[in-house]
């Protein structure tokens, strides 16, 4: 018995070592499939709701809402891609000034302390770069622009193929009892990432905008630019939300003055603490169960794996894996050690 879990195990993750290595080699068709997935699920959520709206007696068919969702998704995507390349442009502008700034503040910093060692402004000066930071948030956009013809080529057809997925279920599947299983299973899974995504657009989208009040009502430049890196960076867990007060921060320091700094990071910690634990795990309630550590390793392997992508779809893919382990018996106590409390349903 012993030998044989051994050898389970073996199997196991010589099987997971495999998974994870198409993944990787794999990622220029296994990211655009999943991005439109995502996009695909948008749609049709949206579509489900434009098909709830009556006007008087009569509903809206599932051609028209369907038509409305395609329309309200592009119209939404097109505003934020605008916005985005609108303020990443005026930010590598300034970005020289800002650089010379910095520089100039380490220096008079390093001079003041009297250091023996110089510090290497190189490294430091590459990681707070204004370029690269613009240039990073627009990353996301440019990647998802990059796959664009494929991507509209997968919705396309997930969007043909949806009417008949129940049919494909009822014959792939003619045991009724596993078919109930396989549905409810689905069903799961759909209600869980539907949770997720809701409400952390909704959280991100409130704390970006109580950040750009802040920001513009404390004069800091870009507050638009800081506005939309810090909606972004909020689904990337736990470190986009340090982040996104750390950079804010820093460029205030350079705008104005040490106080000034201080005051912008302890209120826009504030925020972040007060939304993100606080409001969010009160909304999320049970649909995300998933333990920190595990949030944080998966953040390191699908970063390894699909870059900056990987790191926004980790929470996504480790609530489905971690919903389908926990509905068989050989793969449920790796679903309770994945899990916050240890309570899987």
């Amino acid at each position: 018995m012993k030998s044989m879990n051994i050898q389970n195990f073996s199997l196991g993750l010589l099987a997971s070592s495999i998974i994870l290595y198409f993944l990787y080699i794999g990622q220029s068709i296994i990211i655009p499939l999943v991005i439109a997935i995502i996009i695909w699920y948008i749609i049709i959520s949206l579509t489900e709701a434009f098909k709830k709206i009556k006007i008087g007696s009569i509903k809206i068919p599932h051609w028209l809402a369907l038509l409305f969702s395609l329309a309200s998704f592009a119209i939404i995507a097109w505003i934020f891609v605008d916005f985005v390349n609108k303020n990443v442009q005026e930010v590598i502008i300034a970005a020289p000034s800002y650089q010379a700034k910095f520089q100039s503040i380490f220096t008079n910093l390093q001079a003041s302390l009297n250091l023996e060692e110089q510090i290497s402004l190189q490294q430091i000066l590459e990681w707070v770069n204004l370029s690269t930071i613009a240039t990073t948030a627009a990353g996301i956009v440019t990647t998802i622009a990059g796959f664009a013809s494929i991507i509209f080529i997968y919705v396309l057809f997930l969007l043909l193929e949806y009417h008949t997925f129940n049919e494909k279920i009822f014959k792939l599947i003619p045991d009724k009892k596993k078919r109930d299983d396989s549905t409810a299973l689905i069903n799961k899974i759909s209600k869980d990432i539907n949770t997720y995504i809701k409400i952390k657009t909704f959280v991100s989208f409130l704390t970006a905008l109580l950040c750009f009040i802040v920001l513009s009502i404390m004069g800091i430049q870009f507050a638009g630019f800081w506005a939309v890196l810090i909606f972004v960076l909020n689904f990337i867990p736990n470190v986009g939300s340090l982040i996104a007060v750390i950079l804010p921060g820093l460029f205030s320091l350079v705008q104005y003055d040490l106080p000034h700094a201080f005051l912008l990071l302890l209120i826009l910690t504030l925020i972040q603490m007060t939304i993100g634990n606080i409001l969010e795990p009160r909304l999320m309630g049970k649909s995300l169960n998933l333990s920190p550590l595990v949030i944080i390793i998966s953040l390191v392997i699908w970063g390894s794996l699909w870059g900056i992508v990987g790191m926004f779809l980790c929470v996504p893919i480790m609530v489905i894996t971690n919903i389908i382990l926990a509905k068989f018996p050989a793969t449920k106590p790796i679903a309770i050690l994945l899990s916050s409390r240890g309570d899987i349903i």
